[in-house]
C-alpha cells in the first residue's frame, strides 16, 4: 500500500540502478544493485519488490488516497534480494517461498472490500494490470497400480479419486487406469505422481499400512551406493579407534588467516560464520580445543564432509583426520609408559582404510612442520603430517598434533573397484635380512622403490625392522643404518637355498651399485 498523494506520476516495475539509494520503512537507507527489483514512480524507487516499501510513500494517519499493489514475484529473485541487502521481512518470507498467483486479483479485491467496510473508502473505477500470471502447474498422471505398489496397500480407485478431489484437484483425462489430474495454482508442490500418492496416504492414514517382511517396491539409486561406501570407510576408522566429528561448513573470522583465500559470505550470520571452509582443519581444531579444555588426554577424530574451493566455488568431499595426545587413552596391561601419538599413528589410521595402491611421499605444506603427500597410484589425493607450531598455537593443546586431509571421491572410486582375493599360501616362505649404511638424506621410500625395481619374481615383501642414526651412532657424519627383512616365496613349490641366495644377491648388488649402500654382514 502506498500513499497515492506522495507519488510523482505513474508507477512501474524495473531493476534498480547500481548504487541507487532507498529509504525503507524500517528507517534504514539501503544501497541497491542492478539485480534488485523495485517498484518506482517517475522519479525514484518507492518499494523493493516483494521485500519492503519505502518510507517516503508509506501510509500514515494523514493518508487520504491509497494505491494498492498486488503482485507475484519469482521466489529466487526475492530470496536473493533479501539476502544481499540483509533485509528479511514478513513479505520476503512469503514471496521467497512462493505464493499462489491465482490469488493476486482476489487478494486485491478483498483488501478493497475491507477498506470500504472499515474505513468507508471509495474504490477507483478501474484496476490497472501488467505482466503475465504464471501458468498453472502441468497436469500429473497417476497410475492406480503405481499407488498400490509404492504404498504396499491396495486402495480402491474410487477412494483415491475422492481424496484428490478433496484436495482441490480435478481430472483432466478420464483414463481408466492412469488418469491425469489438473493441479490448482496454490499447490505447486505437486509435480510428480509420488507427490499425489503422498496426498493419498496422508488422508487415508499411514497407520493403516500394515508391515510386511518384504517390500514389493525397493527403489535404489547411485546416492544409496555412495552412502554405503562412505559408511564402510567410517566403520573402518571407528574400528581403528577414531571418533567421527561433524563441524560447521562455515568458519570464523579468526580462521581465515590460516585458510588461504576462502569464499566469504556477503551477509555473515556472526563472526563465527563468515566464510565457507576450504578444508576441514579449522573445524577439527575447534573440536580438539573443546576436548582439551574438557580435560581429554587423547583425541583421535575424523570428519567426512564438503569443502569449497575458491575462486570458482567448486564443491568437493574430503576426509580429514586429526590425532593428538597419548597413543593410549589410559593405563594398559602391556605397558604403563605413556607414548605420544606420532606420524606413524596417523599413517596407520589412513592405511586402515585398506585402499589399494595408496602411497606416501615426502612433501611440503604451509600448515605442516613434517609433511607427506598421499598418492593413489600416480594421482595426488591429499597430505598428512605434523601441524606446525604456529597452527597449533591458536588453541590450548600442549604437544604435537597430526593432521591428514584426503579427497573422498578417488577413495570411493577405488573402494568401488572389484577386489581380487588370493588363495592362502600353502608353500613356506624364506626370509633374508639386509643391513646397510646410507646417507642420512636418502629416504626409506627411495630404497623401497629401488628394491621393487629389481623386479625379482620370487620377492614377496620388504619390511623395515631397524633404524639407527644420530650423533651417538659412530656411523660418520650424516649417515644412518637401516635393516630390511625380505621375504621370498614361490606359489607352487618350496624354494631351494641356492635360488634364494641368487635372488637376494641381485637386490644387494643393485643397492651397492645405484645407492652406494655400505652393506653390513
Amino acid at each position: 500500500a502506498f500513499d497515492a498523494d506522495k507519488l510523482k506520476g505513474g508507477i512501474n516495475v524495473r531493476l534498480s540502478r547500481e548504487g541507487e539509494r532507498f529509504l525503507a520503512l524500517d528507517g534504514k537507507t539501503y544501497s541497491l544493485s542492478s539485480e534488485n527489483l523495485v517498484i518506482a514512480d517517475e522519479q525514484r524507487a518507492i518499494g523493493i519488490g516483494g521485500v519492503m516499501g519505502g518510507e517516503e510513500t508509506g501510509v500514515t494517519e494523514s493518508t487520504r488516497n491509497v494505491l494498492l499493489e498486488a503482485a507475484y514475484f519469482l521466489p529466487a529473485s526475492i530470496r536473493r534480494t533479501a539476502r544481499n541487502l540483509n533485509l528479511p521481512s514478513d513479505a520476503s518470507y512469503r514471496f521467497e517461498r512462493g505464493v499462489d498467483p491465482g490469488m493476486i486479483l482476489r487478494a486485491s479485491q478483498r483488501a478493497t472490500e475491507l477498506i470500504r467496510e472499515i474505513a468507508s473508502g471509495q474504490p477507483a473505477k478501474e484496476i490497472a494490470a501488467a505482466g503475465k500470471i504464471p501458468a498453472n502447474p502441468s497436469d500429473v498422471s497417476l497410475s492406480y497400480q503405481k499407488c498400490d505398489q509404492v504404498l504396499g496397500l491396495a486402495i480402491k480407485p474410487k477412494r483415491i479419486d475422492e481424496v484428490l478431489a478433496r484436495f482441490g484437484l480435478t481430472k483432466a483425462q478420464t483414463a481408466k487406469t492412469r488418469p491425469a489430474w489438473k493441479i490448482p495454482s496454490y499447490r505447486r508442490d505437486l509435480q510428480r505422481d509420488v507427490d499425489l500418492i503422498e496426498e493419498v496416504v496422508r488422508a487415508h492414514g499411514v497407520d493403516r499400512i500394515s508391515g510386511t517382511d518384504r517390500s514389493r517396491f525397493t527403489p535404489s539409486s547411485a546416492a544409496d551406493h555412495s552412502h554405503d561406501l562412505e559408511s564402510s570407510l567410517r566403520s573402518r576408522l571407528i574400528a581403528h579407534g577414531l571418533s567421527e566429528a561433524r563441524t560447521s561448513k562455515l568458519i570464523p573470522r579468526s580462521a581465515i588467516a590460516f585458510s588461504g583465500n576462502p569464499i566469504a559470505l556477503r551477509n555473515p550470520l556472526s563472526e563465527d560464520h563468515v566464510a565457507l571452509r576450504p578444508n576441514l582443519l579449522a573445524g577439527l581444531l575447534d573440536v580438539l580445543d573443546r576436548n582439551v579444555r574438557a580435560g581429554a588426554e587423547q583425541v583421535s577424530i575424523f570428519e567426512m564432509g564438503r569443502v569449497f574451493i575458491s575462486p570458482e566455488g567448486r564443491e568437493e568431499r574430503h576426509l580429514g583426520l586429526l590425532l593428538w595426545g597419548n597413543a593410549l587413552s589410559g593405563p594398559h596391561w602391556r605397558s604403563h609408559k605413556k607414548r605420544q601419538v606420532d606420524f606413524f599413528d596417523l599413517k596407520g589410521a589412513i592405511e586402515s582404510l585398506t585402499i589399494p595402491d595408496l602411497s606416501f611421499r615426502r612433501g611440503e605444506n604451509v600448515d605442516l612442520a613434517l609433511a607427506a603427500e598421499i598418492f593413489l597410484r600416480d594421482q595426488r589425493i591429499g597430505f598428512a603430517g605434523q601441524l606446525s607450531t604456529v597452527r597449533i598455537a591458536v588453541i590450548d593443546a600442549p604437544g604435537a598434533a597430526f593432521f591428514a586431509e584426503l579427497e573422498a571421491e578417488p577413495i570411493l572410486t577405488a573402494e568401488e573397484a572389484t577386489r581380487i582375493f588370493r588363495e592362502i599360501q600353502r608353500v613356506p616362505a624364506v626370509t633374508r635380512d639386509i643391513a646397510m649404511i646410507v646417507p642420512e638424506k636418502l629416504s626409506h621410500a627411495e630404497i623401497l622403490r629401488l628394491i621393487e625395481s629389481v623386479n625379482e619374481p620370487l620377492l614377496e615383501s620388504v619390511q623395515l625392522f631397524d633404524l639407527f642414526s644420530g650423533s651417538e651412532s659412530n656411523l660418520g657424519p650424516a649417515r644412518k643404518s637401516l635393516a630390511y627383512r625380505l621375504t621370498y616365496r614361490d606359489r607352487s613349490r618350496t624354494l631351494t637355498s641356492e635360488e634364494v641366495t641368487a635372488a637376494h644377491a641381485k637386490v644387494r648388488e643393485r643397492l651397492q651399485r645405484e645407492l652406494g649402500a655400505e652393506l653390513r654382514e
